[in-house]
């Protein structure tokens, strides 16, 4: 068995050095070479999608005419992801409780609401765009505590989010998420901790290596905010400060330790956490297309009505410019007379059958590798909307299940995505929101400890009331029978004789 590897903390105490950030630093450096080549395709990706003619200097897919690419991501979008999560809580098991029923609406209720406020679906819009692109969608959740309350969910770029290299994410003992901050925002957030340290951080006006500026022109340095599971400790480190920013211990008590659920995942290199984006297994199809579009157009540009007239002849200069002046596509060339052989006709036109054939062969090619590229990635024609009037009921069913089964993989780990975070929102919500926050966000009206006594009281005295006038009935009942029993006896008359009359 492989020894136990050292925490961080343990690592930092063997060099006598605990707050310094060496041994953070070279884990992320680890980490970012490890995903090196696989941002490095996202990265080649984004730009073929965004029709950028080269990269670095290499020419890459250009499909102006036919943008296949394109139009098969639009038309997984909806099919993978089409509305706003809705979080539903209850109890584990179905037990009928009033009391659980009301707690599990109200937390509901506010999970909702909390996800609402933060722009849920913009967060999984993004998660689910480089779930398609790349083959990995994340998010970060935090919480504000400022002003008032809040959950901030994050979709983060691929480049902003890093973890321990691992086979499985259950193996991952850390993770990281890249936050651009100017100076004076380090010194506001640092410098109770670290002093002055954060002057040395590696300020820059380019956020990446792509040269992709800030958006306010300002120079800011990667921060990164490290949790470590083993350690169970947060730590903030930037490239350049050879000590820790910040170390604390987690300010979020989660059952999964990490304020992020585990990445939406399309296919992953096999046992590693690295994604293999789906672009790579159809991008020869692409190409392919590609090119014989570009020369289905070439040799459409090229066909023209050409002819050669008799030169030097009336006719001819009539004809020529007849129809020179008709259409500019047309074209005749005059040729001395005595070379034109033939049946007699003004105009021996230039045959153009051979470029029909030749276009429409290569249509026919071009439409097989769409049909290729529509099997690999997984869109079929139900889902394109296309249809065979000669096609049975059953033949149309079967390709609606096929397209369903091979995009289900994507949407379920949307799915997976968006409950883990209300999971998060909701230990959030329950660890740090009090009853009266609570009844703000779920808009649910519960009685309070002083309602709660004063209803005890109106029903003391409900009961008191009551208990007096059982015990002033029964008094009363009493002294009846004392009465009652204080009278003499009445004597019953004495029995006539049979036969004499009463007097």
């Amino acid at each position: 068995m492989d020894a136990e590897q050292p925490t961080f903390t343990d690592t930092l105490e063997d060099v006598n050095e605990p707050k310094s950030s060496a041994v953070l630093l070279q884990a992320i450096r680890d980490a970012y070479n490890a995903f090196q080549p696989w941002t490095n395709e996202c990265e080649r990706i984004d730009k073929v999608f965004s029709r950028a003619r080269s990269v670095g200097g290499v020419s890459t897919y250009q499909d102006p005419d036919f943008d296949l690419f394109w139009s098969s991501t639009e038309i997984l979008k909806p099919a993978i992801y089409a509305r706003p999560p809705v979080p539903v809580v209850s109890t584990r098991f179905a037990i009928r409780d009033p009391f659980l029923d009301q707690v599990s609406e109200i937390l509901e209720r506010a999970i909702a609401t909390s996800l609402d406020q933060t722009g849920m679906d913009d967060v999984m819009q993004g998660a689910r765009d480089d779930l398609i692109m790349s083959g990995r969608g994340v998010a970060w959740v935090s919480f504000e505590d400022d002003d008032h309350k809040r959950i901030v969910v994050e979709h983060l770029e691929n480049t902003d989010f890093l973890h321990e290299p691992a086979r499985k994410w259950s193996e991952v003992g850390w993770v990281a998420r890249c936050a651009w901050m100017t100076k004076e925002e380090m010194r506001e957030r640092f410098s109770d901790k670290s002093d002055l340290a954060y002057q040395n951080a590696a300020f820059t006006s380019q956020r990446d290596e792509a040269k992709h500026g800030m958006t306010d022109h300002s120079e800011k340095a990667p921060v990164w905010e490290v949790w470590s599971r083993v350690d169970n400790r947060v730590y903030w480190v930037t490239e350049g400060v050879d000590v820790l920013l910040d170390d604390e211990d987690p300010f979020l008590d989660l059952s999964g330790f990490f304020p992020c659920p585990k990445p939406a995942y399309a296919t992953l290199k096999r046992r590693t956490l690295v994604p293999v984006p789906d672009y790579g297994r159809y991008e020869t199809n692409l190409e392919q297309i590609n090119d014989l579009t570009s020369r289905i157009y070439g040799i459409l540009d090229q066909i023209r009505a050409r002819g050669i007239i008799a030169a030097g002849t009336d006719v001819g200069s009539a004809t020529q410019a007849l129809l020179a002046e008709a259409d500019d596509d047309m074209m005749l060339i005059p040729v001395p007379a005595a070379t034109l052989v033939g049946n007699g006709d003004m105009v021996q036109w230039l045959p153009v059958s051979m470029f029909a054939e030749t276009v429409q062969g290569l249509i026919a090619a071009r439409q097989q590798l769409i049909s290729d590229f529509y099997e690999l990635s997984g869109i079929s024609d139900i889902m394109r909307g296309a249809s065979d009037a000669q096609e049975t009921l059953g033949a149309q069913q079967l390709k609606s299940q096929y397209g369903s089964v091979r995009v289900r993989g994507k949407s379920a780990a949307l799915i997976r995505l968006a409950r883990d975070i209300s999971a998060i929102a909701g230990e959030i919500i329950c660890e740090n929101y009090t009853g009266g926050d609570l009844m703000d966000l779920s808009l649910t009206r519960l009685p309070s400890d002083a309602d709660v006594k004063k209803q005890i009281e109106v029903v003391k005295k409900q009961g008191k009331e009551a208990l007096d006038q059982i015990g002033n009935q029964a008094r009363e009942l009493e002294a009846q029978q004392r009465v009652m029993q204080s009278l003499p006896p009445q004597q019953p008359p004495a029995p006539q004789p049979q036969g004499v009359p009463a007097q």
